[in-house]
């Protein structure tokens, strides 16, 4: 064979090699995995009472025991000079030390339906109640925590 024969059918068959085709399969599948968990409907119910100083703060830790979904109630807020209409910050965390970790919060005024709704996973968490910077005197207030 000559040197030319050699590199035109080697050429050939590196060509056939590296064919591309260009046909699309009629079907594909694939496997999916979904993960499912589940959340229960709170079946215990804490209360909380305490005073806020003008620009304070104070929490309650609770535990839950599986997943669930947490429902925070300000049931009321009062004190001398303090408009029924104040608004509070609400917040759902951790415990860190003497204060709590807040990771989800909302301001709202008290009233008969959740202002705060989550859904957690066993654990310690905490429910913080602040001044959001209108209380014109101490407050207090009263609020449920609902869980599981």
């Amino acid at each position: 064979m000559t040197p030319i024969r050699i590199v035109v059918f080697a050429a050939a068959v590196i060509a056939a090699g590296c064919s591309h085709d260009t046909t699309t399969p009629s079907s594909t599948s694939a496997a999916t995995t979904t993960a499912t968990t589940t959340s229960t409907t709170p079946t215990t119910s804490e209360p909380f009472a305490a005073t806020i100083a003008v620009g304070g703060a104070a929490f309650y830790s609770f535990n839950i025991a599986v997943n669930g979904t947490v429902n925070v109630t300000l049931n009321a807020v009062s004190g001398a000079g303090v408009p029924a209409t104040v608004q509070l910050g609400l917040g759902i965390g951790t415990p860190a030390g003497v204060d709590c970790s807040v990771t989800s919060s909302v301001t709202a005024g008290a009233g008969t339906a959740p202002q705060l709704t989550g859904t957690f996973g066993p654990g310690s968490f905490c429910v913080r109640v602040y001044d959001v910077g209108n209380l014109p005197a101490p407050a207090a207030f009263s609020l449920t925590i609902a869980h599981s």
